[in-house]
């Protein structure tokens, strides 16, 4: 098996140069995004095109609809998206770790210089 390397990512959406796995996809951020703020919006969006049009890096913009559907089939899960209370939580755990971290670091500078 093969690793990887950032070159051979590609966004399973558009094509474009994917940066890693988000919602247990491979994709772009700006599909990471698109799928984050539309994901529980598909009954929404309407085609215009005939519910098949093709997604790629310049026709993403185009339709809603299409792009949200080929998420899904690709495997976006929108279980993932955390809501407003667990993106604090998330946030707070993270600010808790940083400032321990500085501490300890802190702490060993304090004791490899005595």
């Amino acid at each position: 098996m093969s690793k990887i390397t950032n070159y051979d990512k590609i966004c399973s959406v558009c094509s474009e140069k994917a940066e890693g796995y988000n919602f247990c996809a491979l994709t772009c951020q700006p599909c990471k995004a698109f799928f984050r703020r539309n994901a529980f919006k598909l009954q929404k969006y309407k085609c215009r095109f005939g519910d098949n049009c093709q997604i790629n890096v310049k026709t993403r913009k185009f339709c809603k609809k299409c792009r949200l559907k080929k998420c899904f089939a690709i495997g976006m899960n929108k279980d993932w998206i955390l809501n407003e209370e667990e993106r604090r939580v998330r946030n707070e755990k993270i600010e808790t770790n940083r400032q321990s971290k500085q501490l300890y670091q802190k702490q060993y500078k304090q004791l490899v210089n005595k």
